[in-house]
């Protein structure tokens, strides 16, 4: 009697302790994606501005490119072990290529940093190609790191 008590406390506990995880690796991938979803749309604002589809206002790129600059460091922390499974869109060679994979996301951050200062001069065609580097920044990750 005592060996199934046994028993079923260590079940209960391996269950519980595989739920937990479960729910870190689903909130880490919840939160990586709301951090691209967010920079998507900031970005896409900054897209509009530079092709023409939206009047320029410097003020408004100044914003919105400090904006990409803050979320382009937040999806990082949510790719942790297990979270390459999942409702994701992540490649599992993230994990196999990791430095390669961080060496992009802190590429991005320095363009977003560059993009956020250049922005501040108010020069359309300065802010422009400074999107542009960013944008094939974040292409290159996608290419090799991101399922279609």
């Amino acid at each position: 009697m005592i060996q199934i008590i046994v028993g079923a406390s260590l079940l209960a506990s391996t269950c519980t302790l595989s739920f937990a995880q479960d729910r870190k690796t689903e909130q880490a991938i919840k939160h990586r994606r709301a951090g691209f979803t967010l920079m998507s749309t900031y970005f896409s604002r900054l897209l509009q501005s530079v092709e023409g589809d939206r009047p320029f206002n410097p003020s408004l790129v100044i914003s919105d490119a400090r904006t990409v600059e803050t979320l382009s460091r937040l999806p990082w922390e949510g790719f942790v072990p297990g979270s390459e499974r999942g409702e994701t869109k992540a490649k599992e060679d993230i994990w196999f290529e990791e430095e390669r994979f961080k060496k992009l996301a802190t590429e991005l951050e320095s363009k977003t940093s560059n993009l956020a200062k250049v922005a501040e001069t108010g020069d359309l065609k300065k802010i422009k190609l400074a999107f542009e580097q960013t944008r094939d920044t974040c292409n290159a990750c996608h290419k090799e790191f991101r399922k279609k």
